[in-house]
């Protein structure tokens, strides 16, 4: 059994997290249980691998919310598709903030896990969030590492000043509307491994919010 959810951020953006919440077989209000935050991979959507995974867990006894990260599938927010690091790390204490406020839901037994973007974001959150008491990872991805020091690890911290540069280049190209230059070969490269992270952690495509289509990975 599942519902779809709402739950409000409390980011300082406003967002609203679009979500679904899963219940055990033979849920019963008067009990309590213990539960799970699930967030998808970096442009990912709750329909996808964190679907899955959050409909599994319910099998096994957890009640289990999956969501859309702020900026992101039907949650609210612009600018639209924005990945930040701090905002998804805040959106997993947001799922932890609105469980602690359901009667059925142990507190002391609220757990959080993650795919690929999405688990380093889980891990973030635990480290700063006493409230998880348990962390688990799938394809975990460290994306400000990663931003920093390449898909492979292979940028010096030294060496990532260029792409910062281009990065703030970018910036005022779009303040001024003037087109932002061609990123280099490797950096495109880069990004297109990063795109990857989605595709590998997901099982289905998503058409739209409402309709999910499933295909293999």
């Amino acid at each position: 059994m599942s519902e779809n959810i709402s739950i409000q951020t409390l980011n300082g953006y406003g967002t609203t997290l679009a979500a679904v919440i899963n219940f055990p077989e033979g849920f019963d209000a008067s009990k309590t249980y213990p539960a799970i935050v699930v967030s998808h991979p970096g442009g990912g959507v709750k329909e996808q691998a964190a679907g899955l995974y959050a409909g599994k867990l319910a099998e096994h006894g957890f009640v289990t919310v999956a969501y859309d990260a702020s900026f992101q599938g039907a949650s609210t927010g612009q600018p639209r598709q924005l990945e930040n690091p701090h905002i998804r790390t805040e959106d997993v204490s947001a799922v932890v903030d609105y469980l602690t406020t359901l009667g059925y839901v142990d507190s002391s037994r609220i757990g959080a896990m993650g795919i690929c973007a999405g688990a380093g974001y889980t891990a973030n959150a635990a480290i700063n969030d006493p409230r998880i008491k348990a962390v688990g990872t799938v394809s975990l991805v460290n994306v400000g590492q990663m931003f920093r020091n390449g898909w492979t690890n292979d940028v010096a911290d030294a060496d990532a000043a260029p792409m910062l540069a281009m990065g703030a280049e970018a910036r005022t190209t779009d303040v001024q509307g003037r087109t932002t230059p061609s990123r280099s070969p490797r950096c495109a490269r880069k990004t297109r491994r990063t795109r990857s992270c989605a595709r590998r952690g997901s099982t289905t495509t998503r058409r739209d919010a409402s309709t999910p289509t499933h295909r293999a990975s």
